[in-house]
């Protein structure tokens, strides 16, 4: 446990030092704070629309700022076996599954530390607007349920597809991906949104914070509960699949 949870401390270190993490975060997250300031700082709203403004805004975090995760974490286990950092891990107890999971959690809360700082931006804002203190907790539910899911969904991908594919190429990929299989409309091209496979948020958006609003679907509780559910055996196939690999490398070594 100790050497597990070393590595994943490494790992948040390591990311959290990289100019580039916070340079594309940064960049990605300017817009977001410009637009999210405007409807927080008007006139005072009733709680029903202070909750769906929020759970939309939750919502937004999952539009941009995911490809640059993406991005970022797809080089790490790569990175690990070009610079044979694999040979130095296989002569320690810790095994397969403890490293990748320690890469998988340190990627992870990597990248949710940005997210979860708009996070913290956007409550102040609201408490500024008259939010009463008592429904923050709802607020940190609304980040748990709507981001947490969509940057674990990734995380595991973007640790595990390099490892089958050029670390640019999957990308290009996964860039694509991210706006064809979250927000491309349906009726206008074939797609993965609106599917349990959905890992925008958009479930547990529409189903508990703004059901209400216009230009967002209402979902009942349970396909949120489904959506959650698939998107968890996702991960846990894309880890198994990628400690397969890692083990089928360790043994040609």
């Amino acid at each position: 446990m100790k050497r597990f949870l070393g590595l994943t401390a490494y790992e948040i270190r390591m990311s959290l030092r990289r100019v580039s993490f916070w340079l594309g975060f940064g960049l990605l997250a300017l817009p977001y704070l410009l637009e999210i300031s405007a409807p927080l700082t008007g006139q005072t709203t009733s709680m029903e629309e202070t909750v769906g403004t929020l759970g939309f805004s939750l919502f937004q975090l999952n539009l941009l700022l995911p490809v640059v995760a993406g991005i970022l974490i797809a080089d790490r286990l790569v990175r690990d076996q070009r610079l044979n950092m694999t040979e130095l891990q296989n002569s320690t107890p810790l095994g397969i599954i403890s490293y990748l999971l320690a890469k998988y959690f340190g990627s992870l809360i990597s990248v949710l530390t940005p997210v979860f700082s708009l996070w913290v931006i956007l409550v102040i804002a609201l408490l500024a607007n008259g939010l009463p203190f008592n429904e923050v907790p709802r607020f940190f539910l609304g980040f748990l349920a709507i981001n947490v899911p969509a940057y674990a969904f990734l995380t595991a991908f973007s640790l595990v597809c390099p490892l089958i594919m050029p670390v640019r190429v999957y990308q290009v990929l996964f860039t694509g991906y991210w706006f064809w299989g979250n927000f491309l409309n349906p009726a206008v091209l074939p797609t993965l949104n609106g599917t349990l496979l959905t890992p925008s948020g958009e479930f547990m958006m529409g189903a508990f914070f703004s059901p209400n609003l216009p230009f967002t679907a209402s979902y009942p509780p349970i396909m949120a509960f489904l959506n959650l559910l698939v998107l968890g055996l996702c991960i846990t196939a894309a880890l198994s699949f990628g400690a397969a690999v890692l083990g089928r490398k360790q043994r040609l070594a």
